[in-house]
């Protein structure tokens, strides 16, 4: 099949250069966490009283701290999510393959990209000489993998992935397991980025400010002995409820045995299979 190709987001050039290290940036409004996210939160949450006054560097720490900890209980939430990646990876014929990024470097994964939070799809990408081809992978619980006899299936296409979902580097465990040269094809949470300084430039989707804004307020309220008003409350709410309503999976009813095509029921993926 030849070289195989890079993931499709991982690594990639990115829109800021001065920042990223790539080329042009999309068009939408790009500003700085400091003055987009944690200034109205801090004034929503009654710290800072006055206008345009600027938050104290530890009223400022304080808030991007509990910002990050929003964000990181947010991003547990599908409904949340408001975009997938797609990675591809180059498979050797293994049944488990390590994924994710060790802080300390010292451990290198087999998949050097970031541990998936989420997967909602995976594919077999094969070459088959004339086009691609793609092979559904159902994604499995540890006990539907527990439940599967004979694990190691050599030369095959895999129709299952389980995730261990370990952390900072997880595995991914294959049934059954392709000659090399095949491709995993996976469809992973695109995840809302942490802070690290009041100057990070960060750019979001229409409402995720107001909703970040609205429900960090509500946080920082009690972490300053503060009261958060009703109104304040309630629009934090209805911020999350309308992103979750953009944002909820869609399902779709297949339609099976139509034109004479037939299918299997896979017992360790819960799902139709067609043949």
């Amino acid at each position: 099949m030849g070289t195989a190709p890079v993931p499709t987001q991982w690594n990639a050039a990115q829109w800021n250069a001065g920042l990223f290290g790539g080329g042009t940036r999309p068009p939408g409004l790009i500003t700085q966490v400091g003055n987009s996210l944690l200034y109205p939160a801090l004034r929503k949450a009654a710290v800072t009283l006055g206008p345009q006054r600027t938050p104290s560097p530890a009223q400022y720490q304080d808030a991007i701290e509990e910002l990050n900890r929003l964000i990181g209980s947010l991003n547990c939430d599908r409904f949340f999510i408001y975009s997938v990646d797609i990675y591809l990876f180059p498979l050797t014929g293994k049944m488990t393959y390590t994924i994710g990024q060790d802080p300390s470097g010292i451990a290198i994964a087999d998949f050097d990209a970031p541990r998936p939070q989420g997967i909602d799809r995976a594919n077999i990408v094969m070459d088959s000489g004339g086009g691609i081809l793609r092979f559904p992978v159902g994604i499995i619980t540890d006990r539907q993998w527990a439940l599967i006899q004979q694990q190691e299936l050599i030369n095959t296409i895999p129709n299952v992935l389980y995730n261990d979902r370990a952390y900072p580097i997880s595995t991914l465990y294959l049934y059954g397991q392709p000659i090399p040269g095949y491709q995993l094809e996976l469809y992973v949470w695109h995840l809302v980025p942490t802070f690290q300084s009041t100057s990070d430039v960060v750019l979001l989707p229409p409402g995720y400010e107001d909703a970040l804004v609205l429900n960090l307020a509500v946080r920082l309220a009690p972490h300053f002995q503060r009261i958060i008003p009703p109104d304040v409350r309630e629009d934090a709410r209805l911020s999350l409820m309308r992103l979750e309503s953009l944002n909820a999976p869609q399902p779709v009813a297949p339609l099976f045995g139509l034109g004479g095509c037939g299918g299997g029921f896979n017992i360790y993926s819960g799902e139709w299979e067609e043949r």
